[in-house]
Protein backbone atom coordinates (compact mmCIF):
# COMPACT_ATOMS: atom_id res chain seq x y z
CA UNK A 1 0.00 0.00 0.00
CA UNK A 2 1.06 3.22 -0.97
CA UNK A 3 0.74 6.51 1.29
CA UNK A 4 -0.77 9.42 0.41
CA UNK A 5 0.83 12.60 2.17
CA UNK A 6 -2.15 14.84 2.69
CA UNK A 7 -1.06 18.46 2.75
CA UNK A 8 -2.52 20.81 5.38
CA UNK A 9 -4.66 23.06 3.89
CA UNK A 10 -4.83 26.42 6.29
CA UNK A 11 -7.92 29.14 5.87
CA UNK A 12 -7.44 32.46 6.80
CA UNK A 13 -10.10 33.86 8.97
CA UNK A 14 -8.47 37.27 7.92
CA UNK A 15 -8.82 37.07 4.17
CA UNK A 16 -12.10 39.23 2.52
CA UNK A 17 -14.48 37.10 0.53
CA UNK A 18 -17.13 38.46 -1.58
CA UNK A 19 -20.11 37.47 0.08
CA UNK A 20 -23.17 37.00 -1.30
CA UNK A 21 -24.94 39.54 0.57
CA UNK A 22 -22.41 41.86 -1.04
CA UNK A 23 -23.34 40.80 -4.03
CA UNK A 24 -26.95 41.44 -3.98
CA UNK A 25 -26.14 44.96 -2.21
CA UNK A 26 -23.98 46.14 -5.34
CA UNK A 27 -26.62 44.76 -8.29
CA UNK A 28 -29.30 46.68 -5.86
CA UNK A 29 -26.97 49.72 -6.41
CA UNK A 30 -26.58 49.68 -10.32
CA UNK A 31 -30.22 48.81 -10.85
CA UNK A 32 -30.79 51.61 -8.86
CA UNK A 33 -28.53 54.00 -10.29
CA UNK A 34 -29.81 52.52 -14.07
CA UNK A 35 -33.15 53.27 -13.26
CA UNK A 36 -32.37 57.30 -12.17
CA UNK A 37 -30.91 57.35 -16.14
CA UNK A 38 -34.40 57.94 -18.14
CA UNK A 39 -35.31 61.00 -15.62
CA UNK A 40 -31.88 62.64 -16.51
CA UNK A 41 -33.04 61.98 -20.13
CA UNK A 42 -36.52 63.44 -19.35
CA UNK A 43 -35.34 66.49 -17.27
CA UNK A 44 -32.57 67.43 -20.16
CA UNK A 45 -35.33 67.07 -22.80
CA UNK A 46 -37.51 69.52 -20.63
CA UNK A 47 -34.77 71.85 -20.57
CA UNK A 48 -34.68 71.78 -23.62
CA UNK A 49 -37.89 72.86 -24.03
CA UNK A 50 -37.70 75.72 -21.66
CA UNK A 51 -34.85 77.09 -23.87
CA UNK A 52 -36.92 77.03 -27.20
CA UNK A 53 -39.90 78.90 -24.82
CA UNK A 54 -37.89 81.43 -24.01
CA UNK A 55 -36.94 82.51 -27.30
CA UNK A 56 -40.42 82.08 -28.34
CA UNK A 57 -41.37 84.97 -25.11
CA UNK A 58 -38.17 86.79 -26.27
CA UNK A 59 -40.03 87.12 -29.38
CA UNK A 60 -43.17 87.94 -28.16
CA UNK A 61 -41.68 90.67 -26.09
CA UNK A 62 -39.83 92.37 -29.10
CA UNK A 63 -43.19 92.21 -31.03
CA UNK A 64 -45.04 93.79 -28.40
CA UNK A 65 -42.41 96.42 -27.94
CA UNK A 66 -42.33 96.90 -31.67
CA UNK A 67 -45.83 97.79 -32.00
CA UNK A 68 -46.07 100.07 -29.23
CA UNK A 69 -42.73 101.98 -30.34
CA UNK A 70 -44.28 102.83 -34.22
CA UNK A 71 -47.74 103.74 -32.87
CA UNK A 72 -46.03 106.37 -31.80
CA UNK A 73 -43.07 106.76 -34.66
CA UNK A 74 -43.28 109.24 -37.39
CA UNK A 75 -40.93 109.55 -40.42
CA UNK A 76 -40.38 105.80 -40.62
CA UNK A 77 -37.34 104.73 -43.08
CA UNK A 78 -36.78 101.56 -44.11
CA UNK A 79 -33.68 100.11 -45.35
CA UNK A 80 -32.53 96.50 -45.80
CA UNK A 81 -31.52 95.31 -43.13
CA UNK A 82 -32.19 99.13 -40.74
CA UNK A 83 -35.66 100.76 -39.51
CA UNK A 84 -35.40 103.97 -38.34
CA UNK A 85 -38.22 106.28 -37.28
CA UNK A 86 -38.56 109.55 -35.03
CA UNK A 87 -40.39 109.02 -31.68
CA UNK A 88 -40.68 112.80 -29.91
CA UNK A 89 -37.35 114.46 -31.82
CA UNK A 90 -35.80 111.45 -31.44
CA UNK A 91 -34.42 108.96 -33.98
CA UNK A 92 -34.67 105.18 -32.70
CA UNK A 93 -32.61 102.94 -35.23
CA UNK A 94 -33.57 98.81 -35.04
CA UNK A 95 -30.06 97.47 -36.51
CA UNK A 96 -28.56 93.66 -36.58
CA UNK A 97 -25.06 93.82 -34.37
CA UNK A 98 -23.04 90.61 -35.02
CA UNK A 99 -25.84 88.23 -33.95
CA UNK A 100 -28.47 90.45 -31.94
CA UNK A 101 -31.20 93.01 -32.87
CA UNK A 102 -30.16 95.87 -31.33
CA UNK A 103 -31.70 99.21 -30.72
CA UNK A 104 -30.00 103.02 -30.38
CA UNK A 105 -31.77 106.34 -29.60
CA UNK A 106 -29.87 108.95 -31.69
CA UNK A 107 -27.23 106.84 -33.10
CA UNK A 108 -25.95 106.20 -29.24
CA UNK A 109 -26.70 103.09 -26.88
CA UNK A 110 -26.91 99.33 -27.48
CA UNK A 111 -30.03 97.78 -26.56
CA UNK A 112 -30.41 94.29 -27.54
CA UNK A 113 -33.71 93.24 -28.49
CA UNK A 114 -33.08 89.70 -29.74
CA UNK A 115 -30.45 87.16 -29.30
CA UNK A 116 -29.01 84.60 -32.38
CA UNK A 117 -30.31 86.19 -35.34
CA UNK A 118 -28.82 84.72 -38.18
CA UNK A 119 -30.44 87.46 -40.68
CA UNK A 120 -33.95 89.38 -40.40
CA UNK A 121 -35.26 91.50 -43.42
CA UNK A 122 -38.11 94.61 -42.93
CA UNK A 123 -39.70 95.29 -46.25
CA UNK A 124 -43.20 97.67 -46.37
CA UNK A 125 -45.83 96.25 -48.56
CA UNK A 126 -49.49 98.26 -48.48
CA UNK A 127 -49.57 100.33 -45.47
CA UNK A 128 -47.77 97.71 -43.69
CA UNK A 129 -44.01 97.14 -42.04
CA UNK A 130 -43.22 93.29 -42.79
CA UNK A 131 -40.80 91.51 -40.44
CA UNK A 132 -38.99 88.55 -41.14
CA UNK A 133 -36.45 87.06 -38.62
CA UNK A 134 -34.74 83.70 -38.96
CA UNK A 135 -32.75 82.36 -35.38
CA UNK A 136 -29.35 80.73 -35.05
CA UNK A 137 -31.65 77.29 -34.46
CA UNK A 138 -33.11 77.75 -37.84
CA UNK A 139 -36.60 78.89 -36.09
CA UNK A 140 -38.01 81.24 -38.87
CA UNK A 141 -40.34 84.13 -37.51
CA UNK A 142 -42.46 86.87 -39.87
CA UNK A 143 -44.88 89.64 -38.21
CA UNK A 144 -46.69 92.07 -39.68
CA UNK A 145 -47.00 95.77 -38.26
CA UNK A 146 -49.87 97.97 -39.58
CA UNK A 147 -48.74 101.43 -40.58
CA UNK A 148 -51.28 104.84 -40.37
CA UNK A 149 -51.10 107.97 -41.98
CA UNK A 150 -49.54 109.30 -39.11
CA UNK A 151 -46.67 107.72 -39.17
CA UNK A 152 -45.90 106.31 -42.94
CA UNK A 153 -42.94 107.52 -44.76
Amino acid sequence: MQKIKLKNVHYRKSTSAFTLLETILSITIVLSISSLIPLFFECYHKTIQLSNLDQTSEWQLFLVQTRLELEKATNIQVHPEKLSFKVNDNLVTYSKYNNILRRQVNGKGHEPLLHKVTNWQITNEENQLILKVTFSNNKFYTSKFPLTKANEF
